[in-house]
């Protein structure tokens, strides 16, 4: 199986030279990708005169996460993609082949995340996909080992499951697969698109399995493209979840989402006045106020033939956090 390592790059110039070298070391059977953004730092001549081996692909504008991997993807060849943010790298050469071999070894596997690890504390997991994520009935989404702000140590999680989207941190995913059904959608820029892809993966053939790898571990730093608190990444994150909902939700549920949904950003917003978290603020009025102009135009994905499946692993995961106090995975 030819396996290419495609990594997303805008002005990331401080991060490839902090971890592409042990991306190399440790992937010696990939080719390796780095599909630019029109970075305008000096990222693509730093790769060019430093790594003659990476293959670069130059985008004509910032496409985003999910547009710049559609575009760039078009030009590569290889079976297995692993999407690789440029902050994130594998610390050693057994974490990539065995995240490789579950795709040799079933058929039916179509999507793989390894381990998501804290790369400044190697003892815990990392906010962005921890060992796979899910979604609530409303669609906030959790991984095992992370719910909400509470974060796991990484030894909670060894084994191999399937869950319901893997982490964009690492993406793993068949050409086959990612070409058959579009790639991402485009409109999301960043953030939450690869969880629309596996929803609608699933929605097309719930046989089609998305799995974390509990003997596979990469490294993230987090926030090197968008850091955490801002009021853009908050924004992007309320804006898609919602759109991502629209666009899956089954029929019979559309109705029920709506409605709690709404009262339970509204909630959220509150607390963010009374908190003071401003940019949680402004990120929520500046999605809702999107949706409120575009509603409309969201269009609804459908398949001549679906077979409906539970996607959410619970019901709401903000009442069992704060009413019930479950603040691990393994609690839910």
């Amino acid at each position: 199986m030819k396996t290419a390592i495609v990594i997303i790059n805008y002005n990331g110039l401080n991060l490839i030279k902090k971890f592409m070298p042990s991306i190399i070391t440790n992937s010696s059977n990939c080719n390796i990708y780095v599909i630019d953004n029109n970075s305008t730092d000096d990222s693509v001549n730093y790769i060019k005169n430093n790594f003659s081996n990476i293959n670069i692909i130059n985008n004509s504008s910032n496409l985003g996460y999910a547009g710049g991997y559609n575009e760039g993807i078009k030009k590569i060849d290889e079976d297995l993609l692993i999407l690789l943010n440029n902050d994130a790298t594998f610390l050693d050469k057994n974490s990539l082949s065995n995240l490789v071999k579950v795709f040799k070894e079933n058929s039916e596997i179509k999507v793989a995340q390894p381990k998501i690890i804290d790369f400044t504390n190697q003892e815990k997991f990392e906010y962005s996909g921890a060992a796979g994520g899910f979604i609530d009935f409303f669609g906030y989404p959790f991984c095992r080992g992370r719910i909400f702000s509470n974060v796991e140590l990484k030894n909670n999680y060894n084994t191999t499951r399937e869950v319901f989207w893997a982490s964009g941190t690492c993406f793993a995913v068949r050409r086959s697969t990612f070409v058959e059904h579009n790639g991402f959608d485009e409109s999301f820029f960043a953030h939450m698109e690869e969880i629309d892809l596996c929803w609608r993966i699933k929605r097309k053939n719930i046989d089609d399995k998305i799995v974390a790898v509990g003997n596979s571990e990469v490294h993230h730093l987090g926030g090197g493209s968008l850091t955490y608190n801002s009021s853009n990444k908050y924004y992007l994150n309320f804006r898609n979840s919602i759109i991502m909902m629209i666009k899956n939700i089954p029929r019979k549920y559309f109705f029920q989402f709506l409605l709690g949904r709404f009262f339970l950003d509204f909630l959220i917003l509150i607390f963010s006045i009374i908190t003071l978290k401003f940019n949680l603020f402004i990120g929520i009025v500046k999605a809702y106020l999107f949706l409120l102009i575009n509603f409309l135009k969201i269009k609804r994905v459908k398949f001549k033939s679906e077979r409906i499946f539970r996607y959410y692993y619970c019901k709401s995961i903000i009442f069992d956090y704060l009413v019930r106090r479950k603040n691990k995975f393994s609690k839910i």
